[in-house]
């Protein structure tokens, strides 16, 4: 009996490293196909379909860490984060304003209460960063952890004044090395 997408979820948050986890790699094989198709609706506005199906996988690693059972199923959620991402990084790309840009993710205040879940979590986090600080320059891993935390291009660029070409040369650089890495 093969395990659903909820049970493979719970294990990956509940394991020591969900990047090198037999349950993270299922579930990424069970959603290559959606962001494949996802992103190529894309392609017909002019945008390279491999980095929309970059930005889905990133959005289904998030999904996965914000997924709350008790709001629904997890095939739904992941698809509606991976589409949000690539709605907004379709948007970035052809010049519109990105979603992420209509409030500051710095001005909402975190009021959950530290559980051993959160402790484990914190620590598997810290292993992952260990590796992408190893891999990416120090600039391209204070861009990337921007980034992943749901800043967007404009706002990275404030929080660490640098230009806005910048951090896009970071992130492209940071996909490459983590894409040579994975």
């Amino acid at each position: 009996m093969y395990p659903t997408d909820e049970e493979l979820v719970g294990i990956i948050k509940s394991g020591p490293s969900p990047t090198e986890c037999e349950e993270m790699a299922l579930l990424i094989y069970r959603y290559t196909r959606i962001i494949r198709i996802k992103a190529a609706k894309f392609k017909n506005n002019g945008i390279d379909a491999e980095d929309l199906e970059q930005e889905g996988f990133i959005a289904l690693i998030y999904a996965v860490k914000a997924y709350n059972p008790e709001k629904g199923s997890f095939s739904a959620f992941a698809g509606t984060c991976i589409s949000n991402r690539m709605k907004n990084a379709a948007a970035k790309l052809s010049g519109g304003p990105s979603l992420a840009e209509d409030y500051d993710l710095g001005m909402i205040e975190d009021e959950t209460a530290v559980t051993d879940e959160l402790v484990i979590l914190k620590d598997c986090n810290k292993e992952v960063y260990n590796k992408l600080s190893s891999t990416l320059s120090e600039k391209e891993f204070r861009v990337f952890k921007l980034y992943l935390d749901g800043y967007s291009y404009k706002q990275i660029s404030d929080k660490l004044s640098m230009p806005l070409k910048s951090v896009d040369n970071s992130l492209l650089r940071a996909r490459k090395k983590l894409k040579n890495l994975f």
